[in-house]
């Protein structure tokens, strides 16, 4: 097989990407698009060793739960690369990634639960970040295809409201009467759920001049109430860590359940409201607390898990690294009138095994790292803390497995596994884990 070669390929399993994978000549063969149990052609683009990736041709037999996808763009954009399937069959791909993932990279044969959907599985999204595109005659906001730079326009996205798509529009033709502002690189858009406020932040490599105008006008759009200007010298990223407010408030105000949460423009929160309560309810349901139980919550962010925990724990302390995040996890509970948390600004791989070491107790921790999963030494003063319960919070299956492998090394064993859809159309998922240490 070499780079080029067009093969004809049964898809027998699925990759933690949501690609179908086939085998030819004892190869390992990923193409994107590819469904189980189809039979596609597919031609190799890349090749290494005994694995190749192809880009899907033909589709020879057709899986009975291939639809046409309700986006023109879907297939380009990498943004939604599962509309092609329906709904259920994307529910039971990812339930068999995270299985597939605990089996393949942790070892772990416990079964995984069916993954919990939405009823409505489309624009749940509240924050969205779009690439400004000055290449034509007309100033355009998208996204870049998957693996490259090659500019895909949003054009109504399906998975964004009405109301972020209409003020895209509008963006897209407030930089165009500016004069096309080619120092605005992205635009970072908020919309709360709760009650319909917008937050704007322009990204730059460098100060902007023409933006507070840009600003102000900005601010006579209906439900815009708040404009930021961040400079990024690195594009590599999607955001810089300079913030600066140029029109409006400080914060927009959202909610998952019944809490109220203040959200600036580097906070996070969960892009989807609605199965964010899910799965904290799930969390905090796994915790099984009765009210006695000091908490660790690990990774806390905004202190949205945080204040799940706090009704039914004696205390909750949250760990996070972003100052900002601390300060408004701080400010949320105060303002939901929670009185049992403390926030640290703090790396839980340096904090954590320091606050253990001194003879603090933890007796249930939750866990909700970056992709790139825990840092080990968070993990060892996890263990050494004896912790009854773990509840791990992931949102990439490979590193959750390698994770769950540690902690089930270290004592503790897998009770329950819960996948959530947070990303409908995509093939990210969000997974509850129950860890119990053993011989309790």
């Amino acid at each position: 097989m070499k780079t080029g070669d067009v093969v004809q390929l049964a898809i027998t399993g699925i990759s933690h990407q949501g690609y179908g994978i086939g085998r030819h000549d004892n190869i390992v063969v990923f193409v994107p698009g590819a469904m189980l149990g189809e039979t596609v052609k597919a031609q190799v683009i890349e090749y290494k060793k005994k694995m190749a990736t192809a880009e899907l041709r033909e589709v020879l037999v057709p899986s009975e739960q291939r639809i046409e996808a309700v986006c023109p763009q879907s297939a380009k954009c990498g943004g939604c690369e599962l509309q092609h399937c329906d709904y259920d069959y994307q529910l039971k791909a990812k339930q068999k990634i995270v299985q597939d993932a605990m089996m393949r990279l942790g070892r772990i044969d416990v079964p995984v639960e069916p993954v919990i959907g939405m009823a409505e599985p489309w624009r749940y999204r509240n924050k969205g970040i779009f690439h400004v595109d000055y290449s034509g005659n007309t100033v355009r906001l998208g996204f870049y295809e998957q693996g490259s730079h090659q500019f895909v326009p949003a054009k109504s996205c399906q998975l964004f409201s009405q109301k972020i798509n209409n003020l895209v529009q509008t963006l897209e033709q407030m930089i165009q009467d500016s004069g096309k502002a080619y120092y605005i690189h992205k635009v970072m858009i908020r919309e709360s759920r709760y009650n319909g406020e917008l937050m704007v932040v322009f990204v730059t490599e460098e100060t902007a001049w023409r933006l507070p105008e840009i600003a102000e006008k900005l601010m006579e759009y209906p439900d815009v109430v708040s404009v930021y200007h961040n400079i990024n010298t690195n594009l590599k990223i999607m955001l810089g860590r300079s913030f600066k407010l140029l029109e409006g408030k400080e914060t927009i105000e959202d909610t998952i359940g019944d809490f109220h949460f203040q959200i600036s423009p580097q906070s996070f929160f969960q892009v989807n409201n609605e199965q964010a309560q899910v799965l904290y309810e799930k969390a905090l349901e796994y915790a099984q607390l009765t009210g006695k139980e000091q908490v660790a919550d690990v990774y806390c962010g905004i202190g949205t898990i945080s204040l799940y925990l706090a009704q039914k724990a004696n205390g909750v302390t949250g760990i996070e690294s972003v100052n900002q995040a601390i300060l408004d996890a701080r400010e949320n509970a105060e303002a939901n009138g929670i009185e049992n948390c403390t926030f640290v600004t703090a790396k839980a791989e340096e904090w954590l095994p320091k606050w253990v070491k001194k003879g603090n107790s933890i007796d249930v921790a939750v866990i909700d790292p970056p992709r790139k999963g825990c840092e080990t030494p968070a993990l060892d003063a996890l263990i050494a803390s004896g912790a009854e319960r773990i509840v791990y919070v992931s949102c990439n299956p490979s590193t959750l497995a390698r994770d769950a492998k540690y902690l089930c090394e270290g004592g503790y064993e897998v009770k329950k596994i819960q996948p959530v859809d947070l990303f409908c159309q995509t093939w990210h998922v969000e997974t509850v884990v129950l860890f119990e240490k053993r011989g309790t």
